[in-house]
């Protein structure tokens, strides 16, 4: 008489598995809060790309290194220099910006433009939005100082919808906003 085996693995390897797909499932638990940015490549060694003298880096002789703050100021005054600021200020130069009256309640334009507000928002301040283009909507909002605050909207196509300032994160509070700076490809409205 033949019976229908069934093999059983031994009782160790049935546990390893499941050690397995419990490290798995948290490692896939884990990455999938991450976010991941993929850079240019650059070649790694001497003998493919240029020394650290070629790329503008100051050798310390006695022990070999690069200067890695002489070549973040270079690159700073170098991004300064092309008229792209390297921090969070003013994207455009503050005498370029056009006044939004405190009489006028609505702003319409087309494309890119920076206003300076001759009215004072508050944390009940609520701006409803349009947009009519394909790609990016977005304006922030930006304080005396030139510092940037907080994004109203930042999405992409057309867009209707609306914003309240007292639920924007700004550390200074809603009165500290003179500047917003839009970003479109196609013709939008913000109206207070």
């Amino acid at each position: 008489m033949i019976r229908n085996l069934t093999l059983h693995p031994p009782a160790g390897a049935v546990l390893a598995r499941a050690a397995t797909v419990a490290a798995s499932v948290s490692l896939a638990v884990g990455l999938s809060g991450c976010s991941f940015s993929i850079g240019e490549t650059e070649p790694v060694g001497e003998e493919q790309g240029s020394s650290a003298a070629e790329e503008g880096y100051d050798i310390d002789e006695g022990n070999g290194e690069a200067s890695a703050d002489d070549a973040a100021a270079e690159d700073g005054a170098e991004e300064a220099a092309d008229g792209e600021d390297p921090g969070d200020g003013l994207p455009m130069d503050a005498s370029e910006a056009q006044t939004w009256p405190s009489d006028s309640y609505w702003l319409q334009g087309t494309g890119e433009g920076l206003y300076r507000l001759e009215w004072t928002p508050t944390d009940d301040t609520t701006v409803q939005m349009t947009h009519s283009g394909s790609s990016n909507f977005i304006i922030n909002s930006y304080g005396e100082d030139e510092t940037r605050y907080a994004s109203l909207v930042n999405e992409i196509g057309v867009y209707e919808g609306s914003a309240r300032f007292g639920d924007l994160p700004m550390l200074d509070g809603s009165e500290a906003v003179a500047y917003l700076h839009v970003q479109a490809d196609g013709p939008w409205t913000i109206g207070r």
